[in-house]
């Protein structure tokens, strides 16, 4: 009863002030569209510069919440109460951009996005969640990440202001994992395949690296370099490529943070480049003045903007506004700074016409410094991984704590588990590697099952897993797609699942240099090496993949009706659709 008076009194306050605002003023906002190395308004052919900020509520430790019906990260655009609060706030600081890192592909967007788009806002989203994301080191891509990526792709298509997807966030962030990379790239193309499939319109698919000197120019060559040796549509290139930069600290300067260095780099890039975070908070309040810099003549020659991390003060102290236990807002001493900053920056941009369009580039080949090879990974295919687990007798058990990684440590060390395994470095790539993680396991606990004889103890050893079925004839089985699993695993069995990726027989070898100089000479290398970079506290949690041991508290309240702000109009629509059953 006290929800539904809630609700009342929210209609009744919509109603009085819809009645005040002009419906006629809203102008649609058009897409974004890449044009050579630069963004531009597809309706203004203006180019368009990017003033943003991260937009993403964490979860506190120690809430709790129903895991039955909500999922394990907070998505800000699935809740209009707190989206139609904050869309006040992040109007007064003057952005045009919010990045969300998770999005809850089915919840409904409508009110926030359409809120948002009114409001001259873009979104740029992570396909990826805490739980489900490509891991630096344990890299794969499969059904699972897949299908997470496209059902995020398919929930956000549909909106104009959806700017560009980043199909990973600082993946790979040392010489030691740069194998993961080419897993990354597979996502780009199959996430741009997909979009071409659908006939969505061309949304900008990207890649947000953090900023280490040593790997930063191999990175950007890596995600837009020439893969293929013939002129077919390579879905693999990178739309734009964006760095984490945190080296301007408190009142540094062009010369002094390593931005000159930085800039040089990315001097002569092919596609649009831009700061997918940046705010240093070693020195506090922060000054911002860096925000000069980056939409300054120089840079904006390079740059297309960049996000401020971060719209939310969380344990790292990067936010300019307070959430307070009551669901009202308290703005922050960074806040009314970032504000003043935005607003005296006016880039110029080039005319649309006079965009160069850049010739692309030559791979880097495996070096020293560079361990990554040119094959990818093959786009997962969910029919032949199936089909495979329908061939098994001896399957892995979910108990809410399987640790696909423990798991396979000790498996593979008793049984062969190269069909599973997938090698970024030497590019090989298993048969089974791109199905999902339990799958993955379950071949190679029925492996060792099976080679010790099927005994039962074996395969439920620890309750780790189960005797599904004693035998199966697969040519009575199919897939969802419709196809025969014993002739689909026969044929699997003969031949790789997709042909394999020539490099471009232009790719010649590169000289590396190791010392501390060294860059690839396909871009443009700064004069003396980028300064270190700041210590950034914790941002968000890891992406890890193994499962969380869920419980089911009670569902916690996620909004508070006395801190709703206009826009009214959208929250008015939100609340017919909660009485229309009535």
């Amino acid at each position: 009863m006290k929800s539904l008076t809630l609700i009342i009194t929210l209609a009744t306050i919509v109603l009085s002030t819809a009645l005040d605002q002009d419906a006629d003023t809203f102008t649609k906002l058009h897409p974004i569209k890449v044009v050579g190395n630069k963004f531009y308004n597809t309706g203004t052919n203006q180019q368009f510069f990017i003033k943003g900020i991260a937009y993403q509520k964490s979860r506190e430790e120690g809430e709790v919440f129903d895991t039955t019906t909500e999922t394990n990260y907070v998505d800000p655009l699935a809740n209009p109460f707190t989206c139609l609060r904050d869309l006040q706030y992040l109007k007064e600081l003057g952005v045009n951009v919010v990045r969300i890192y998770q999005i809850n592909p089915v919840a409904n967007h409508d009110v926030c996005m359409d809120a948002f788009a009114e409001a001259g806002i873009y979104i740029l989203a992570d396909l990826s969640e805490p739980y489900v994301s490509i891991r630096r080191d344990f890299p794969r891509w499969d059904t699972e990440l897949l299908m997470r990526y496209l059902s995020v792709v398919d929930a956000l298509a549909k909106y104009d202001n959806v700017l560009g997807f980043f199909a990973g966030n600082e993946v790979a962030n040392s010489q030691s994992n740069v194998d993961a990379v080419p897993f990354v790239r597979s996502a780009v193309r199959d996430v741009k395949k997909h979009i071409a499939d659908q006939g969505y319109r061309q949304i900008p698919v990207g890649y947000a690296s953090n900023d280490d000197a040593s790997i930063r120019a191999y990175l950007a060559n890596y995600f837009v370099c020439d893969l293929y040796s013939n002129d077919v549509a390579d879905y693999s290139k990178s739309d734009f490529f964006a760095i984490n930069v945190y080296e301007w600290c408190g009142y540094s300067t062009y010369m002094t943070s390593g931005y000159r260095e930085l800039t040089a780099v990315f001097a002569n890039y092919p596609a649009p480049v831009f700061f997918s975070e940046f705010g240093c908070n070693i020195i506090t309040p922060r000054p911002f003045t860096e925000v000069e810099a980056l939409f300054g003549s120089t840079m904006r020659k390079t740059w297309s903007g960049g996000i401020t991390y971060e719209y939310f003060e969380e344990v790292n102290h990067y936010g300019v506004i307070q959430n307070k236990k009551d669901g009202t807002i308290a703005k922050l001493p960074d806040f009314d700074t970032l504000k003043t900053r935005f607003s005296a920056v006016n880039p110029i941009g080039v005319p649309i016409d006079q965009v160069e369009v850049r010739p692309g580039l030559t791979c880097n080949v495996p070096s020293d410094i560079w361990k990554v090879s040119l094959e990818l990974p093959p786009t997962p295919d969910s029919g032949k991984c199936e089909c495979l687990l329908q061939s098994l007798s001896c399957v892995v058990v979910d108990t809410g704590s399987f640790d696909e990684e423990s798991l396979l440590k000790d498996l593979c060390f008793k049984v062969d588990c190269e069909e599973i395994n997938a090698n970024g470095k030497l590019g090989k790539y298993g048969k089974y590697s791109d199905c999902d993680p339990m799958i993955r396991a379950s071949y190679a606990l029925n492996k060792y099952y099976e080679q010790t004889g099927k005994r039962q103890e074996i395969c439920t050893f620890q309750r780790r897993g189960e005797v599904a079925r004693l035998a199966v004839d697969l040519n009575t089985r199919f897939s969802t797609d419709g196809r025969n699993c014993q002739s689909l695993l026969d044929s699997i069995n003969h031949k790789d699942a997709l042909p394999a990726i020539e490099p471009s027989e232009d790719v010649e070898g590169v000289e590396i240099d190791n010392g501390d100089e060294a860059e690839p000479e396909i871009i443009i290398p700064p004069e003396d090496q980028k300064k270190s970079k700041s210590t950034k506290s914790h941002k968000r949690p890891k992406s890890i993949r193994t499962k969380p041991i869920t419980k089911n508290p009670p569902k916690k309240q996620t909004s508070n009706a006395s801190s709703l702000s206009p826009p009214f109009k959208h929250l008015f629509q939100y609340i017919l659709s909660v009485f229309s059953p009535f």
